[in-house]
């Protein structure tokens, strides 16, 4: 058995070839990035607070995101309606300042004018003026026009008439040399979906601010800020037709919440969000002038039963999940107190090492690529772009872990970045679904190939087995006691496969006949190597490949410039090579699910439901009205905010 595996492994030699690039990797010239929330930043004592600007630079940190909020030591500036407190704005604009000029104007802060927890006293954010103003109705403010002008006032006052004395008394509305953008609230209607009143208040302040205040004038984004809370898999919290068709809107803040899962790294849901060419990175891509950026503007590590050890791993894979896609992003949030088990992380204390995983993605993020332009609102950064071609192996999964790369879950590059069992399919290792062919145990001939890792043998797709590490000849020890000889060699200590941090055996004919006299040589074959250009996995539709390939007899092709797939403007589905074109005329991925909101195409059909209304409400005497409403929601928490999936 064991001289059959060395001369079928020996077979696969000649077809050795090295890895190939990831089919999803981004080879556009705009740059990415990652920054950070820290909520009270300006508040600090100013050697603190220059403290932790400084080891943010030193993190390559492009972005802060700084709230205008009261907490329980500092009031709101807008203590009471219509008047402000020009000290507060004061100490806001000295943060400004200290920012712009530690950081030699590399860094920029996205400013929230209001955050929509002070509305109801919930998440840990005082009831401010307009909270006891409302009386427990927080959805009046944003369906009554007295708290729209009131809240007018609150941004004029902000963005236009409050001289910087930082900036030679000019107003923050002009100030894009340090602010990239203005959220229009941090999560207006937040834990409310669908939106049931006031919705058309998104559009009216994002114009208020792009063009009475001026925001566009100065090049200064304005960001949808989170719209009803943390995002889930399949759902369009974030991005409801409102704010996607809206033009003053330029940026489009997405807030989600992910843990690990036995099945799904803690940053899969973003990988499968962001695929590049679906439904939302296609239609913020848009028409030219008609088009959106993308940001996760909000994501921390959530506590999982797999417990706080992992904090670490979760927020590299977040990270570089968000990284390898393109996205940029912003982790929530920093603190100057002891983290304990929460998600928060302490740039200043080295003692606890989840800063130093944030710091890692964080720098990666520097030199990260994206299909978006961000040059309006953000320089590109000093050094050139990242030219990776393999995606980063996260190097802080504990020792303890089941696996450390190549489960289910996993980014992966290629077909050998996943167990033999697994299909990477969409940067993600997955199992193969039932209808998948070419997979382990399926017949197999000259016309029905095998999974480009798998051998065809006897009429059928053979098992295959990791390349095999190699074994160190003895593991040294600690001693314990220094009288004492360390303890002897553990042979059962082996390096297992897919261990970050092994080196695997060759090839070479000295190599494998090494493994074949220490009867260690796998049970099965290697596995094949990806070839190179790659041949295409078998598939029976193009729901079997890769989003940015379609099913062409019988092999999975990559998709020429000149093919309707992914992102292509389309009118039906035999117009897509991909075979689906979605609700926005665009080419998108096969089988995924249709999320239809807002009048659009089933409020022309008076036979359709209407979502988000009871059955026999949708019209007549019975119609759910558009009226301001008395709604109690209990305090958010960071949680998971939806299970791993493709979001449309």
């Amino acid at each position: 058995m064991l001289f059959t595996t060395v001369f079928a492994t020996l077979l696969s030699i000649a077809s050795w070839t090295p890895p190939v690039a990831a089919n999803l990797r981004i080879k556009a010239d705009h740059h990415s990035w990652g920054g950070v929330n820290y909520p009270m930043l300006q508040f600090f004592t100013p050697q603190h607070r220059d403290d932790t600007i400084r080891e943010l630079v030193k993190a390559n940190v492009r972005v802060i995101r700084l709230f205008i909020r009261p907490d329980e030591q500092h009031p709101d500036p807008e203590s009471e309606l219509g008047g402000f407190d020009k000290s507060l704005l004061d100490q806001f604009d000295d943060c400004l300042a200290a920012i712009h000029h530690l950081s030699k104007g590399q860094m920029k802060v996205i400013v929230v004018p209001h955050d929509a927890h002070a509305l109801r006293g919930s998440n840990d954010v005082p009831c401010d003026a307009y909270c006891k103003k409302l009386d427990g109705a927080f959805l009046d403010f944003y369906s009554q026009d007295e708290y729209r002008e009131l809240y007018k006032t609150r941004l004029e006052v902000f963005f236009k008439h409050y001289p910087s004395k930082a900036f030679d008394g000019r107003p923050w509305g002009e100030l894009s040399e340090i602010i990239l953008g203005v959220d229009l609230q941090n999560e207006p209607f937040s834990g409310i979906w669908p939106i049931p009143a006031g919705e058309s208040w998104l559009c009216d302040i994002a114009n208020y601010l792009k063009f009475n205040v001026g925001l566009d004038k100065s090049n200064i984004a304005v960001i949808s800020g989170g719209i009803s809370g943390p995002q889930s898999i399949d759902g369009i919290q974030n991005f409801p037709d409102t704010a996607m068709e809206c033009a003053a809107i330029d940026v489009i803040g997405i807030h989600g919440y992910f843990k690990k899962e036995n099945d799904a790294t803690a940053g899969t849901p973003w990988a499968n969000m962001f695929i590049p060419g679906n439904t939302l990175t296609a239609r913020a891509q848009g028409k030219k002038g008609d088009s959106k950026l993308l940001l996760v503007e909000e994501w921390s590590y959530v506590h999982s039963n797999f417990g706080h050890f992992y904090k670490k791993e979760a927020l590299f894979d977040q990270g570089n999940a968000l990284n390898y896609r393109g996205i940029p992003w912003l982790y929530s949030h920093l603190t100057t107190l002891d983290e304990g088990l929460t998600a928060k992380v302490n740039p200043l204390r080295p003692s606890y090492v989840s800063w130093n995983a944030l710091k890692d993605v964080l720098q990666r993020a520097y030199s990260s690529r994206s299909n978006f332009d961000w040059s309006k609102y953000l320089p590109a950064p000093e050094t050139g772009l990242s030219n990776l071609t393999a995606i980063p192996l996260n190097p802080y999964i504990p020792e303890q872990s089941d696996c450390t790369f190549g489960c289910e879950g996993h980014l992966c590059d290629a077909a050998d970045g996943c167990a033999p069992d697994l299909l990477c399919k969409n940067s993600i290792c997955q199992q193969n679904s039932e209808s998948q062919p070419g997979k382990t145990g399926d017949r197999c001939d000259s016309k029905k190939v095998c999974q480009e890792h798998l051998r065809c043998s006897n009429g059928e797709c053979q098992k295959c087995s990791v390349r095999p590490p190699i074994q160190p000849e003895r593991r040294p020890r600690k001693r314990t006691i220094p009288s004492q000889e360390p303890p002897p060699y553990d042979p059962s200590a082996r390096i297992i496969a897919n261990d970050i941090t092994a080196s695997c055996h060759s090839d070479s004919l000295p190599s494998l006949f090494t493994l074949y006299h220490k009867k260690t040589l796998p049970e099965h074959p290697i596995c094949l190597s990806p070839p190179n250009p790659p041949r295409g996995q078998p598939c029976a539709s193009t729901a079997h490949c890769n989003a940015n390939e379609y099913c062409n007899w019988g092999l999975c092709t990559s998709c020429a410039s000149s093919d309707a797939c992914l992102g292509a403007r389309c009118r039906s589905n035999n117009k897509c090579k991909t075979g689906f074109c979605n609700n926005f005329g665009k080419c998108d991925y096969p089988g995924q699910k249709k999320i239809i909101s807002g009048p659009g195409a089933r409020g022309k059909s008076r036979n359709n439901r209407v979502p988000g209304v009871p059955k026999g409400h949708e019209r007549g005497p019975a119609k759910v009205r558009d009226e301001a409403m008395r709604v109690n929601i209990p305090g958010e928490k960071a949680q998971e905010t939806g299970r791993a999936g493709v979001t449309a």
